[in-house]
């Protein structure tokens, strides 16, 4: 059994004002690699370090749009005002240019060797981190307007790709690349999904998770990678858009936040629910510590909760 116990929170609550996010509203949220921090991205650009032990805050940076985080090599990717897309070594604070351009979406490899960087247009930029130097460039079928994900080892890189017909209205498409093999691109058939919200690769690459929008509800795809079947789907939320998705317990869940507040982990192989949460707010990011203990979840009331769980996650 899973059980998950709300521990204690960082940050001040503020009543969320309609439609619109706070400032102070945690974007992104990753963990450091020994659990004892998490590392956030606020919605006016802020990036703060919270010490989970001491509950002490540190500003890192401000970024424009990018933001991705290497927990291998703790090192984190952000984009300045004047465009230069920068590296920086948390250990020593140490900034390194990897290059310039007004890019819209970013993915970094957990270990820390590739990033794949998108102008939200057909082109994929794919860099190597230690020799700064640009490897290739992926073609896709459709502007990269809805998300893009390489896996922990930067071996695969998928695309979700937004276009309008008229006619149709909205529809995604997904793309998916083996770089090492150097193959064309898997197009997996979304069918009926309208947008998308997040991409992500399970720990070991052999699966591929999206949130879908399909008449105004929410919804999760999750796909086997190498044979592009469907394994887990679930729809009609009550909400309009899952803005929080991850992987846990090296993809054995799938676990959601949506703007109503509910959070939900799935066991996906077996298509069980194991737990849902419902708070007062919408939530805007999750993410699991890499031992599996704890889980951060950042509110529409500006706060990140930090939950306990009790479990062999």
């Amino acid at each position: 059994m899973i059980i998950p116990h709300l521990s204690f929170h960082f940050g001040v609550s503020q009543n969320p004002p309609g439609d619109r996010l706070l400032p102070e509203v945690s974007r992104r949220i990753v963990f450091s690699l020994d659990n004892t921090k998490i590392i956030s991205k606020l919605m006016d650009g802020r990036v703060e370090q919270w010490d989970l032990e001491t509950r002490e805050k540190k500003h890192i940076t401000t970024t424009k749009a990018l933001f991705a985080y290497s927990p291998t090599r703790n090192l984190l990717l952000v984009k300045k005002e004047n465009d230069d897309v920068v590296l920086i070594l948390l250990d020593t604070n140490q900034e390194t240019i990897l290059t310039n351009g007004a890019f819209e979406s970013v993915s970094l490899s957990a270990n820390g060797r590739f990033v794949v960087l998108s102008r939200g247009d057909k082109q994929i930029e794919i860099w190597e981190i230690d020799q700064k130097r640009l490897l290739k460039r992926l073609n896709t079928v459709e502007p990269v307007r809805n998300g893009l994900a390489i896996s922990h080892d930067g071996q695969y890189v998928a695309a979700a790709e937004g276009v309008y017909k008229d006619g149709e209205g909205h529809r995604t498409v997904i793309e998916v690349w083996d770089i090492k093999r150097d193959t064309p691109a898997d197009l997996i058939d979304t069918e009926p999904i309208l947008g998308v919200w997040n991409v992500h690769f399970s720990p070991d690459a052999s699966m591929l998770a999206v949130d879908s929008q399909i008449q105004a509800q929410a919804g999760i795809r999750v796909w086997d990678r190498t044979t592009r079947r469907q394994l887990f789907q679930k729809d009609l939320l009550k909400t309009y858009w899952v803005r929080a998705l991850t992987f846990a317990s090296a993809g054995k869940y799938i676990a959601f936040g949506d703007e109503s507040g509910v959070i939900g982990l799935w066991n996906i192989k077996e298509d069980k629910e194991v737990f849902t949460l419902k708070i007062d707010t919408g939530i805007e990011s999750l993410a699991f510590s890499h031992d599996g203990k704890y889980m951060a979840v950042g509110l529409f009331d500006s706060t990140v909760q930090i939950w306990e769980i009790e479990s062999d996650l």
